[in-house]
């Protein structure tokens, strides 16, 4: 199943602030609670989605470092209500229970650790845990690729195993499905696009393949290994005489370790003028996680991301984990 976007499948970090944007002006605004929130950026991409009607915001943390953080980012945020609490831990429990109650759709991360805010989301206190792992997607707009393309996970599991990788892979398919795009075509990453025997990684995918079969999810095709470059070049796939549907067009580029994820997304946005937008799903809401040295346009596609996802899970009749 996906929600209707609209105009077809969300290709772009513009198109993903404009299905926001649309979503918002059909079924409402959704709420955001960001948690520690007396970070500029953060604020003044949350303004900057509010004026376009995407969403409210309720902020958590020490008002005056709020009130501050808005002068210096340039941005009025008289119109969302500020929850005072001058400990940054406690504010993200505020944050999360926000949305533990079924007040926020969304929990966006401020100015806080990101252990921090995770260890809130999985707390016992709140029922916010699903069967999944929670893991981290980047959702990249690539100059030159002619769709958006995820990468995952390079924000939480370190070295998955074939277990973790499947729910991986689940979390990423739901953010797809979250952007209208049907069907989706995952990639699992490799430094050659054969299984080699001195290449254990390789090895290892075939069990990926495997056992990602038998979870036969509905209109997902999955193949590897494929390196980066012919899981999206047509031309580099033919070259390499890869016939797949997967190869040159991959929706979703699952890699073994978080370093080689951080490694690929790093190097396209500092050196390819690469949008990112990040979101980590497998608890029942998203959670848009964003770092200090984001861009402004990257924090506003990323909530505008997690809004989609908010609005898929609930479409969908679930609760923000696989099957």
């Amino acid at each position: 199943m996906t929600i209707s976007t609209g105009t077809g499948p969300v290709i772009s970090a513009d198109q993903i602030i404009e299905a926001a944007r649309k979503l918002a002006a059909g079924s409402g605004k959704k709420m955001v609670a960001a948690a520690s929130a007396a970070d500029p950026a953060v604020l003044v991409a949350l303004v900057s989605a509010s004026d376009d009607g995407i969403l409210d915001a309720t902020l958590f943390g020490d008002r005056e470092k709020i009130i501050a953080a808005a002068d210096e980012g340039g941005c009025d945020i008289s119109k969302f209500n500020i929850e005072h609490e001058s400990d940054v831990n406690k504010a993200a429990y505020g944050a999360v229970k926000m949305a533990a109650d079924g007040a926020a759709d969304v929990v966006m991360k401020g100015f806080v650790s990101t252990s921090a805010l995770l260890k809130t989301v999985l707390s016992r206190d709140f029922d916010l845990r699903t069967r999944n792992t929670l893991s981290h997607t980047a959702v990249l707009d690539i100059p030159g690729y002619h769709k958006l393309i995820q990468l995952t996970d390079g924000g939480m599991v370190v070295k998955p195993d074939t277990e973790q990788k499947l729910q991986i892979m689940e979390n990423a398919v739901l953010v797809a499905r979250a952007l209208g795009i049907k069907p989706v075509k995952v990639a699992h990453s490799g430094a050659v696009d054969h299984e080699y025997e001195s290449i254990p990684a390789s090895e290892a995918c075939n069990e990926f393949l495997r056992r990602a079969a038998q979870l036969n999810l509905p209109d997902v095709l999955v193949h590897g290994p494929l390196t980066f470059d012919a899981a999206t070049s047509k031309d580099i796939a033919a070259l390499k005489k890869i016939d797949h549907p997967v190869a040159g067009d991959a929706d979703i580029y699952l890699t073994g370790t978080i370093e080689e994820c951080n490694i690929i997304a790093k190097a396209l946005i500092n050196f390819a003028e690469t949008i990112f937008s990040g979101v980590i799903v497998g608890a029942k809401v998203p959670v848009s996680l964003v770092s200090r040295t984001d861009t402004i346009k990257n924090k506003k596609s990323s909530v505008s991301i997690a809004c989609l996802v908010s609005e898929y899970y609930k479409t969908a009749g679930i609760s923000g984990g696989g099957r």
